[in-house]
């Protein structure tokens, strides 16, 4: 489901870093942003999209904001409570995707933006959750980009 102009990728970040480089360097696709992982639900509540690409680490956005039960993770974390936190700040996109799966859009495809080359099992694991998931590392070229986007998103 493409528009003229091309895939619409929903990029789920905490800064604007993503959004900024996608924008300069990878052109055809048309970008939308959140921020939280909340904010992504009620964004494809609201539009349809083709991709979403994914951050891993969310640590500037608020805690409250944060997807994942802190108190649990507070548990597994011996009763740290801070450590929860950084936990959930250091995993954040895992949660979303989780998220994702969980309300319905499971099927859409998703970047994640994570370099899993020394955790093959980590992100298999990953991939039989979510078979649509795929994932760049930071040190990846625009075109790889680009063509990554357009192969997921039908167009190529």
């Amino acid at each position: 489901m493409t528009s003229d102009m091309g895939p619409r990728v929903l990029v789920v970040e905490d800064g604007d870093e993503y959004l900024q480089n996608l924008t300069r360097f990878v052109a055809g696709p048309v970008y939308l942003q959140v921020h939280t992982g909340a904010a992504a639900l009620a964004a494809l509540g609201e539009q349809p999209v083709d991709v979403i690409y994914l951050d891993m680490r969310f640590d500037r956005i608020d805690r409250g904001d944060l997807l994942g039960d802190v108190g649990e993770a507070t548990r597994q974390m011996g009763g740290s409570q801070e450590r929860a936190y950084r936990h959930l700040q250091n995993h954040q996109g895992l949660y979303i995707l989780q998220a994702l799966r969980e309300a319905g859009h499971g099927h859409l495809p998703v970047i994640l933006a994570y370099d899993f080359s020394h955790e093959q099992a980590r992100f298999a694991h990953l991939a039989r959750l979510h078979p649509s998931l795929t994932w760049v590392p930071d040190a990846i070229t625009p075109e790889a980009i680009r063509s990554r986007i357009l192969r997921l998103s039908g167009v190529d």
